[in-house]
């Protein structure tokens, strides 16, 4: 008979590590489909007056080839690293909520299958550049619903990188082992604990502008296309998140160079805490830059001196980082693997980047450079040679860990030797291409550009063969590579300390301890677990202590099906909305049984990892894992809801610029209907305090009657949202019908949409609550969803006089 545990085992996981290789092994194939991409209008270049691509092929490739690199192969990459690494440096068993992780990579997958499936939409894929400018991104230039699919995958993509962010910063700051303060984390933690935060704040607003660009192409709003938003709207909204993206790009890799600079020169690292907080600066000033990219946009020459000095300013801390980085290097005793190898080359190529990148923070120089291929290679030093080649070396540094076999160092030298080679003779020589557009598919002989296409062009393929070798070296080393010691590198962190591969549940001494003079380890059970709560997304407790398991007694009753099925189904009704019905009613049943089945696995107590709390919780030290959670996840729809409301500050501030006169009050929405809807959603509100008081108290009857009036509430404030929207309809206030409609109906659907997500979630609170084995076990449960009911509440407070009253 057929084994099929293995298969099930990859399908059905929720361990971190196993997480963590499906990420890998995903992200480097996301990373062959788009090398070969670039490869491919590569080619088209290489000699003046191709005809190797027509024009919209050359496009799709670009376009495609762009998003992919940067976001699904380098972030997901550094996530990889994340989801094997992060837990166990910070001393955990496993993530925070191990379902929601298992459930980031599935949507993440998903998102990436959607947006390659649509190039065989009709008309092919997206053709507006990574960028996706106005009015490329309209209709009337891309009518093809693959361009549709793609904004749809990249909703989802964002999804799931926001339910990953949630998960990593709740793990970071809630689950570090005994000792283990923020100040002993390897700088790699620290640099993903900015990537989540970057993260939280930058893709929900990424979110935001991609809700607007699918009304627009899906239900014909007029945001992108009305004199009111149009291309200007479109690049303060995607800039917002474009800018910090580059930052979540970068420091993954950037901080790994850090903690390999550290190891192979068997020096600590110089001026750690300084780096950390010039990470912190770096993260925060990252989102008071995105003009740069708008210099030529006719923008008030107030706000172009203003950008001028943040794009500067942001300059130092990574100039103090790379200081650093090179006096950790002085005086120590420097061993030249792979794996430092690579890390010495990301610097020197960042360092490359930084300072071309000066360059563009001048108005002046950055008229005459922007367009061309002066930015391409400017953007590639500092993404591809910063952050790509260090996780590269992360990848040779962590390969004897995660497979328990060491590689061969002489094919990873030559690796490196033939990457630095085909990575500078691809991209050095774009600097010299600052007088030809970066948007063009050919060009004339005239224009003297060919022998320097065609250098760049052997680079590329010099540099796609250097790949050839890793994946040579790494593939026959993980099967037939001499065994790996636990700590071949003599590394600090706590990744070295445990066997190599790591066993399921990471530490088989028990919990870590970490101290000045080193690690110890104590029993793990019994072991405080969140004050006597159910841990979060798993766990026993009884008294306040959670008794875990030894590690044989973990298997297959851990793993979950309903990840898998939940991001099957949203790929699928995701595709069905533009390819027809049938699809979109199958994903959409897929989704609703799949969510059904993971509230009632969650009921049962199955497939739930005990995840340990038994240590350093500063700052979060009074809050729950799951409290925690939501509120992180709040901040993030602050971001999304705050770019929404910016995008209708922006709109009603330019009507009169254009002459558009935005309805008065009363003169479309009916203030009275509006106000007994706001009314009606508020007291929903003081209905769920009324529930949590009656579940601390321990009265049954109370807590099953205001969670009942808090649905009739949310659900009569929906039936007359739509009956609203149909008077609208019928007097021809329609999605088209102007900025002020369209952005009406935005903000109303997301957040009506936010209240149906709420109702749902309250069935299973109420069904929770029923079977719980005391009300009082329920209080956790409803707190938690108090906090995202007042968010609701709090946005429509917000909304009500935007709308109606203003």
């Amino acid at each position: 008979m057929v084994d099929w545990k293995p298969l099930k085992r990859w399908l059905f996981t929720t361990n971190h590590k196993d997480i963590g290789i499906l990420y890998l092994l995903t992200s480097l194939y996301f990373f062959v489909t788009a090398g070969l991409f670039a490869l491919t209008f590569r080619f088209q270049l290489a000699v003046p007056s191709n005809t190797f691509l027509q024009p919209d092929e050359y496009n799709q490739l670009v376009t495609t080839h762009g998003l992919l690199m940067l976001l699904w192969v380098i972030t997901p990459l550094g996530a990889a690293f994340a989801n094997y690494f992060v837990p166990i440096q910070i001393g955990a068993r496993d993530m925070a909520f191990p379902r929601l992780n298992a459930l980031s990579y599935w949507v993440y997958l998903a998102s990436g299958m959607l947006a390659l499936s649509s190039f065989f939409a009709g008309g092919g894929t997206a053709d507006w550049g990574w960028t996706t400018y106005a009015p490329l991104n309209t209709v009337e230039f891309s009518p093809a619903v693959g361009g549709s699919m793609m904004g749809l995958a990249l909703m989802l993509l964002m999804a799931s990188s926001i339910v990953s962010t949630v998960n990593f910063l709740v793990t970071i700051f809630r689950l570090r082992a005994p000792g283990m303060s923020l100040v002993r984390l390897p700088l790699f933690t620290w640099g993903w604990i900015f990537t989540s935060l970057l993260m939280l704040w930058a893709f929900p607003a990424f979110v935001s502008a991609l809700s607007l660009l699918v009304a627009d192409r899906a239900f014909g709003t007029v945001f992108f296309t009305s004199t009111q938003g149009g291309p200007l709207l479109w690049d303060h909204m995607f800039w917002f998140f474009g800018h910090p993206e580059v930052y979540v790009l970068l420091l993954p890799g950037f901080a790994i160079v850090g903690d390999l600079f550290s190891t192979f020169s068997r020096r600590p690292l110089y001026a750690k805490k300084i780096i950390i907080a010039c990470l912190a600066i770096a993260s925060i000033l990252s989102f008071t830059v995105w003009a740069h990219h708008m210099f030529m946009t006719g923008i008030s020459q107030s706000l172009l001196e203003a950008f001028n000095v943040t794009t500067e300013l942001i300059s130092i801390p990574f100039a103090i980082i790379v200081i650093a980085y090179i006096f950790t290097l002085r005086g120590g005793s420097i061993r030249f693997t792979t794996p430092m190898l690579f890390a010495v080359g990301a610097l020197g190529l960042f360092i490359i980047g930084g300072v071309t990148g000066v360059f563009n923070s001048s108005v002046a120089l950055d008229t005459a450079f922007r367009g061309t291929f002066w930015v391409v290679g400017h953007f590639h030093y500092t993404i591809v040679g910063g952050g790509l080649t260090g996780l590269f070396g992360g990848l040779y540094y962590w390969f004897p860990k995660i497979t328990g076999r060491m590689y061969s160092e002489r094919l990873g030298k030559i690796h490196f030797a033939i990457y630095m080679v085909g990575f500078n003779l691809l991209y050095f020589p774009m600097h010299l291409l600052y007088d030809m557009p970066r948007r063009i598919f050919k060009y004339d002989a005239s224009t003297g550009w060919g022998p320097i296409n065609l250098l760049i062009t052997i680079g590329g393929f010099t540099f796609g063969i250097s790949q050839l070798i890793m994946f040579a070296n790494l593939l026959w080393s993980a099967r037939r590579g001499p065994a790996a010691d636990k700590d071949p590198w003599g590394g600090y962190s706590l990744e070295w300390g445990i066997p190599s591969p790591p066993p399921e549940f990471n530490f088989p001494e028990g919990v870590p301890v970490i101290s000045a003079s080193g690690v110890t380890f104590r029993p793990s059970t019994p072991a405080m677990a969140n004050g006597g709560q159910a841990m979060a997304d798993g766990g026993h407790a009884n008294g306040g202590h959670a008794y875990v398991s030894h590690e044989d007694e973990f298997g297959e009753e851990h793993w979950s099906h309903w990840p898998i099925v939940v991001a099957a189904g949203a790929g699928i009704a995701l595709w069905g909305l533009l390819m027809g019905l049938p699809a979109l009613f199958l994903g959409t049943g897929v989704l609703a049984a799949a969510l059904v089945g993971w509230g009632r696995e969650s009921l049962r107590g199955r497939s739930e990892v005990p995840v340990e709390a038994t240590g350093e919780k500063w700052p979060f030290d009074r809050l729950e894992n799951l409290s925690l959670g939501m509120w992180i996840f709040v901040f993030g729809e602050i971001a999304f809801f705050g770019t929404l409301f910016g995008a209708f500050v922006f709109l009603r501030m330019n009507s009169p610029l254009t002459g558009f006169v935005w309805p008065r009050p009363g003169e479309v929405h009916n203030i009275f209907w509006g106000g007994f809807n706001t009314i009606v959603l508020l007291t929903s509100g003081l209905t769920m305090v009324f529930a949590l008081t009656f579940a601390r108290r321990g009265s049954y009857r109370g807590l099953q009657a205001s969670l009942v009036a808090t649905f009739a509430l949310g659900a009569f404030f929906m039936v007359n949202k739509a009956f609203e929207w149909n008077e609208l309809f019928t007097n021809g206030f329609t999605f088209s019908t102007s900025s002020a409609s369209s952005i009406y109906y935005v903000l109303s659907g997301v957040h009506g949409a936010h209240v149906v997500a709420g109702l749902t979630a309250l069935v299973y609170l109420m069904v929770k609550a029923l079977k719980a084995g005391s009300v009082k076990q329920a209080s956790g449960a409803v707190e938690i969803f108090g906090i995202y009911w007042g968010m609701v509440d709090a946005v429509w407070v917000f909304l009500f006089p935007l709308l109606y009253l203003l």
